[in-house]
């Protein structure tokens, strides 16, 4: 395939953000994201009305074109949903490893600027450490409920403190369900990744909506639209957020999410979603290796 060629087909695939209303139109009742932990399961109609309520809170909140904004917290469909939500405002996504704190937290934030900043309850104490180091920043916290899976009623009693002005996530999915229909083009940026800084400081990766296109590209062309996309990968680098969730997204199918790995569920978990399409990281695959064999380890549905 010559360059004319791959240009031609990069231009009918269309843009990543737009992919999610093609499928919310053409199939709402298609099973997009089904949440492992909470066993819920959202379509892409119900999706795609979720994230453009974002949207419009966001750009309520005073975040437009081209605004910052940084994601602190590890739930995957919160994060999912705030990604498309900032995405369909032309706002740039810019996650950030949810194991950070000190220094490393307060650098990546004063480095991106963000417009402001989502987490999650249980990140008050590690917020609160570096508030004095990091300019006033409007912060949107996600509170689980009881009964959900990441409520702690321990955790449950922390604050933000009183410096951080505060919106509830739960006020992000409430109101105007219709698209934003922000005009985007493949040269705005979509989001900043950030390197892990093993030879320094981690390093702002500023990607376009063209450099979304070409990753996700030839993983598309793997999938088909029937295909179940596993991801236990976290959303703060491309891996989870991009070549699983993304792609996924972009082709049709369905993505089956969860927390984090486990090499004692992960085969239970493939078999209750139906997972046809996984990602295996180097450090994973010794860890399900070291499985007893049983007969029935040829009966799954990856493929």
């Amino acid at each position: 395939m010559n360059s004319e060629e791959l240009e031609n087909r990069l231009n009918q695939m269309g843009l990543l953000v737009d992919k999610l209303k093609e499928w919310a139109h053409s199939r709402p009742e298609k099973p997009f994201m089904y949440y492992g932990e909470e066993d819920r399961t959202l379509s892409y109609g119900e999706f795609n009305r979720l994230a453009n309520c974002v949207a419009n809170n966001l750009r309520s909140m005073g975040a437009s074109k081209g605004d910052r904004v940084s994601l602190f917290l590890k739930n995957p469909l919160v994060t999912t949903l705030a990604m498309y939500g900032i995405w369909k405002i032309g706002a740039v996504f810019c996650p950030i490893n949810f194991l950070y704190q000190g220094r490393l937290l307060s650098y990546q934030i004063n480095d991106t600027k963000p417009k402001l900043l989502i987490t999650e309850n249980g990140r008050e104490p590690v917020l609160n450490r570096i508030q004095p180091e990091i300019e006033d920043l409007p912060v949107v916290i996600h509170r689980p409920k009881p009964g959900e899976h990441d409520y702690s009623r321990d955790k449950s009693g922390q604050k933000l403190d009183g410096a951080f002005k505060q919106t509830s996530f739960d006020e992000l999915l409430q109101g105007d369900r219709t698209d934003p229909d922000v005009e985007l083009h493949y040269w705005d940026t979509a989001n900043i990744v950030y390197t892990s800084g093993t030879t320094g400081p981690p390093k702002g990766v500023v990607q376009s909506y063209r450099w979304l296109q070409n990753y996700c590209y030839y993983g598309v062309k793997l999938l088909h639209p029937d295909d179940v996309v596993y991801c236990d990968l976290p959303l703060y680098h491309v891996g989870g957020a991009f070549a699983l969730v993304g792609r996924a997204a972009w082709r049709g199918c369905s993505v089956a999410v969860w927390d984090r790995f486990s090499p004692s569920d992960f085969w239970n978990r493939v078999q209750k979603s139906g997972a046809s399409y996984c990602l295996l990281l180097d450090v994973m695959m010794p860890r399900l290796l070291q499985a007893e064999p049983t007969s029935e380890d040829r009966y799954n549905t990856p493929r």
